[in-house]
Formats: C-alpha cells, sequence, structure tokens
C-alpha cells in the first residue's frame, strides 16, 4: 500500500506490557510517497498500524499509526 506524500502520521511508543501505541505528542507530515504494510495489531483512537517498507530509514520509527479517514481509498 502507498501512502501519499501529506499525509499527516503519528510515531510509535513502547507503552503497556511493551506494546505499541500511537506517540499522540509527535506528528509526521509526509514528505515522500512511501510504502507501507498494513500490521493486523488492534487499532487505538481511530488510527491504524503500519509498517514502513520503502524508503528504509525515511522515519527514526519502523510503525507509523494513520488516521483511518486519511488512508488513500
Amino acid at each position: 500500500m502507498i501512502i501519499n506524500k501529506g499525509t499527516k502520521c503519528h510515531p510509535s511508543v513502547v507503552g503497556h506490557y511493551n506494546f505499541f501505541y500511537p506517540d499522540f505528542n509527535k506528528t509526521y507530515e509526509l514528505s515522500m510517497s512511501i510504502e507501507v504494510k498494513a500490521l493486523t495489531w488492534k487499532g487505538f483512537a481511530d488510527h491504524r498500524a503500519y509498517e514502513i517498507i520503502s524508503p528504509e530509514n525515511y522515519l527514526p520509527v519502523k510503525v507509523l499509526w494513520i488516521k483511518e479517514q486519511n488512508l488513500p481509498v
């Protein structure tokens, strides 16, 4: 799946029981389109988790949380 340039998203932070949660204190706006893979994790506050596939090392995190309404159709 391709997430378009300009999409706002949140990085992951480790929380209770070492689970990953969206860090709502930080927001990234993508400066380029990226390829991601949807993770089968439970969503959180209308956000879904995605693993960055390409480009590698684009952001300092590997998992982004994106609000469902901001996803491409």
